[in-house]
């Protein structure tokens, strides 16, 4: 198994996606102009469509305005031969959108001035990461900006654990990872050879290691500081780090080949922050609501508008024109921010626009999914409930 890098196939995905609409063709060969979607019923079976044509088993979306739900469907099977029904509580593995739930408990504790963000990550850790070849420290931003140079290595594939947590230790694999002489380190795989800071390449050991961070600076472990200071103050009753805390219906992620579903077991893979999230459509919404008014949601506080400033501004346009504070501008024209992510038998998407506060959260259980015309609708819709 391997992981795939969302930043090529994943931030880049909804750029200019509203003036493309004529290029994008569905499954019964017309174009996006002929579509005629003016209500909630049209749309419902616009998602019918794409799901067949996709091949999607099960598909959960939700649209919201500010602290609304205006639209929300749970369609298909969240397991295919036991013939269950998708349900909102259903748990979806999130891929790399679990990266925004990551950096913002980081962000929770820069907020505290626990550290700076150009401070060098060195100060914070047990053990000390360097590129090979270059003398430039690595800073929290450039960790959240993945400008930070340390890359995924061949070692992370061997460390996907099946029907079970990952008994390795988050911060024993960092260190054997990025320290010479460690179990997994490899100086050439492990690391690209520009100097930290100097070019852009998503790194998604490097938003590990801001969970290994989270638990230095906090002294909690990364699982229990995010039930404290994220899921349990937003509401989000249905999201979890790890499969021996989840007693209700996962959804059964597959691959479609010759013909047929594959159902794929149940995984999870040590360097967990940056994709092991299973959640719902509705507890990201109780997240990412947040975002667009100003830091506040279900009564509270989880971060501050100055710091939701920061996230949705760009951080390194020198370097890249799309990249915030571990968010990604996904259309410039109409300011659409947000993140996206894949893994095996998983496809995920969340954007919402700040200013107007719209957002769509997309979550289906097949890895070859497309999402970006099922988004391109849903905001369409938007504009006409």
């Amino acid at each position: 198994m391997f992981k795939i890098s969302t930043i090529q196939a994943a931030k880049r995905s909804l750029i200019q996606f509203l003036i493309i609409l004529s290029a994008v063709a569905f499954y019964s060969c017309s174009t996006t102009d002929d579509l005629q979607i003016d209500n909630s019923v049209d749309f419902e079976a616009f998602l019918n469509e794409e799901m067949d044509y996709q091949k999607i088993p099960a598909l959960s979306i939700l649209v919201f305005q500010n602290d609304q739900v205006r639209y929300e469907r749970n369609l298909g099977k969240s397991h295919i031969d036991q013939n269950i029904d998708l349900e909102s509580s259903h748990l979806f593995l999130l891929a790399s959108v679990s990266k925004v739930i990551t950096a913002t408990a980081l962000l929770q504790l820069y907020e505290q001035g626990r550290f700076q963000l150009d401070d060098p990550i060195n100060n914070y850790l047990p053990f000390q990461v360097s590129i090979p070849n270059q003398s430039q420290s690595i800073t929290f931003k450039m960790l959240l900006t993945h400008t930070s140079g340390i890359a995924d290595g061949p070692s992370m594939d061997g460390q996907y654990y099946y029907d079970q947590d990952s008994p390795v230790g988050l911060g024993y694999f960092l260190e054997q990872y990025l320290v010479p002489g460690g179990e997994f380190y490899d100086a050439q795989g492990n690391f690209h050879t520009f100097a930290p800071g100097s070019k852009s390449e998503y790194s998604n050991i490097g938003n590990a290691l801001i969970g290994h961070l989270v638990e230095q600076i906090s002294g909690s472990d990364f699982n229990n500081y995010c039930k404290e200071h994220i899921f349990n103050p937003m509401g989000m009753n249905n999201s979890y780090w790890r499969l021996d805390e989840v007693n209700q219906t996962i959804v059964q992620p597959y691959k479609y080949e010759s013909g047929r579903y594959q159902a794929l077991r149940h995984y999870t893979f040590t360097d967990y922050p940056n994709g092991g999230l299973r959640s719902t459509a509705t507890d990201l919404f109780q997240f990412f609501s947040a975002f667009v008014q100003d830091g506040l949601s279900n009564g509270n506080r989880l971060l501050k508008a100055e710091t939701i400033r920061q996230m949705l501004t760009l951080q390194i346009p020198n370097i890249d024109s799309e990249t915030g504070l571990h968010l990604f501008l996904m259309n410039q024209q109409h300011n659409l921010w947000g993140h996206d992510g894949g893994e095996e038998g998983v496809a995920t998407m969340v954007a919402f626009e700040p200013e107007l506060g719209t957002g769509v959260i997309i979550l289906t259980n097949q890895g070859d999914a497309d999402l970006d015309q099922i988004l391109v609708e849903a905001y369409k819709m938007a504009g006409k409930l």
